[in-house]
């Protein structure tokens, strides 16, 4: 139960203490979620134009801004979850 509360403590308490660190990292997640359409259909040079646009321009609306930082945070707290050795 202690490694639940800790995830969920790393999810809503991260971005609020460091959110830029969620930020780049919901960034990176974003970029390739967004570029797999791409790539499957085989437009690589799509590929690599959404993935520069996504990861590397910043945003163009809060709204993705906040989408990013919850999705970096959530990513990130269930990898620690999972990834955590428990005793």
């Amino acid at each position: 139960m202690s490694y639940f509360l800790g995830m969920l403590k790393y999810i809503f308490k991260g971005p609020i203490t460091n959110p830029v660190s969620f930020y780049i990292f919901g960034a990176g997640i974003l970029a390739v979620l967004n570029s797999l359409p791409h790539l499957i259909d085989g437009n690589f040079v799509m590929v690599v134009v959404d993935y520069f646009a996504t990861k590397h321009l910043p945003p163009t609306s809060v709204e993705q801004a906040l989408t990013q930082t919850v999705l970096g945070s959530t990513v990130a707290g269930l990898k620690w979850f999972l990834l955590t050795p428990r005793r």
